[in-house]
């Protein structure tokens, strides 16, 4: 694989794509773990109390997308005569200033040690189904707590390096972004005030109700009197 300077264009396209990509896998997690790790009660009880099915089947697919995009990005630098866009092709493709290598290489094997976790799931339920796996039942992809922040801290600041070397800057911040808020904050948002806009429909009687109902039909709904 032939290496490139961190000052060159191509290397400056590579490194602001991967970081592009690193920011949308971060705000995919922070949306998983706002609707499904969210330590009080109360998302899990909204989810359930307005549309659960749905919800079940977001968080298998949120979980089965990351586990896939995390094997995808810890792969090798090339497979066959292909280069693949991944930590290591970054790491091995373009010649880094020297205080940044051992840093670097220490990281990568951060994001390789979560994949030795997660490989599995990728090569037997998520790339292709194996049979012998899919008919097992046998969950795969298990890791301890706590081993995916660290992974995802370790792409960030892989980013911070290479973003700062090729163009003098650092990429930012990734977390503060979507922590910040976002529409998965307003989801759950909307979803307690429509909890609570049935159980005052509920209780409600007279004039209050018929208010109401007009309320609900001004936004688009067509309810039962």
């Amino acid at each position: 694989m032939k290496t490139i300077p961190c000052t060159d264009e191509i290397a400056k396209e590579i490194v602001g794509k991967f970081c592009a990509h690193v920011h949308w896998l971060v705000k995919v997690r922070h949306t998983f773990k706002v609707l499904f790790e969210d330590e009080q009660p109360s998302c899990q009880t909204l989810m359930e109390q307005t549309a659960s099915s749905f919800f079940a089947d977001l968080n298998r697919i949120l979980r089965e997308y990351l586990l896939l995009e995390c094997a995808k990005i810890t792969d090798p630098a090339t497979t066959g005569k292909y280069e693949n866009f991944t930590v290591a092709c970054l790491v091995q493709q373009i010649t880094w200033p020297n205080k940044d290598i051992p840093k670097l290489k220490s990281l990568q094997g951060i994001t390789q040690d979560f994949r030795g976790d997660i490989v599995c799931a990728r090569d037997k339920l998520l790339a292709h189904l194996d049979r012998e796996a899919v008919l097992s039942g046998k969950p795969f992809g298990a890791f301890a707590e706590g081993k995916d922040k660290t992974f995802f801290d370790a792409l960030q600041e892989i980013c911070k390096i290479a973003h700062e070397a090729c163009f003098g800057t650092v990429y930012g911040d990734m977390s503060t972004v979507p922590l910040g808020g976002g529409d998965v904050i307003n989801l759950r948002k909307t979803l307690e005030f429509a909890v609570a806009f049935k159980e005052a429909l509920s209780e409600s009687s007279g004039q209050t109700k018929t208010w109401l109902l007009r309320l609900w039909q001004k936004a688009g709904h067509e309810p039962k009197s």
